[in-house]
């Protein structure tokens, strides 16, 4: 089980970006509002993430797939999850059940739905690297976000610098310097991508729903 310490300082945000998408890579300072436990088809395990931008922008199904069905670690993104714990001075989480709004594909319809959730990871300031993917998916081109590091917005230090006491906020410079523009990606889109011209096809009129809950992202390698 997984939790997370929240923090009820809330940033001010323009108005015009409330519930506006990120779609360019770079750095970003903000909160997760919801870290939930996910579960491949699979058995493969992970945790999904909303971020929330000091500007009111958010980046939506962000997920770090972290073990495999036999309990191995997948290191790479297991890596990132302890990078955010470190930035945000957590040694251990746990998950605990909650109730959020989800889209139910049955009803079409935001509903109340229980999770396990993480609250040690969310409502914390953090500073996060978004990469920009495009993908071809049935002749259109879709957007999503991926997360490529963390750093401690109060400093800009990087987890390495952290965990090494050296807290000198040099190295996020070069960490951004290393995200591209666009990672383009020629398989299915997954549940966070959105067109990149045009409407957000799928979408409830409050912006909330799972756009492309008809392909099974579950369906992990892994």
């Amino acid at each position: 089980m997984t939790s997370y310490t929240r923090d009820d300082q809330l940033a001010v945000q323009p108005e015009t970006n409330v519930g506006g998408k990120i779609e360019t890579s770079g750095a970003y300072v903000g909160h997760f509002t919801l870290a939930k436990e996910k579960i491949a088809k699979t058995g493969t395990k992970g945790i999904e993430f909303n971020f929330e931008a000091e500007d009111g922008r958010t980046a939506r199904y962000l997920s770090l797939w972290l073990t495999r069905a036999n309990g191995e670690k997948i290191e790479y993104p297991y890596s990132l999850l302890s990078a955010l714990m470190a930035c945000l001075n957590v040694k251990n989480i746990e998950s605990t059940t909650a109730t959020v709004d989800e889209w139910d594909t049955a009803s079409s319809m935001m509903m109340p739905t229980e999770v396990q959730s993480f609250p040690d990871l969310m409502h914390k300031p953090i500073g996060v690297l978004l990469q920009r993917e495009e993908r071809l998916w049935e002749g259109k081109t879709y957007v999503s976000m991926k997360i490529a590091q963390f750093y401690d917005p109060s400093d800009r230090s990087t987890p390495a610098e952290i965990i090494s006491g050296n807290r000198a906020g040099h190295a996020l410079d070069k960490l951004v310097g290393n995200l591209r523009e666009t990672v383009v990606r020629n398989d299915a889109p997954p549940t966070d991508a959105q067109p990149s011209t045009g409407t957000n096809t799928g979408t409830s009129s409050a912006g909330n729903a799972n756009p492309f809950a008809a392909i099974d992202e579950d369906d992990v390698p892994f």
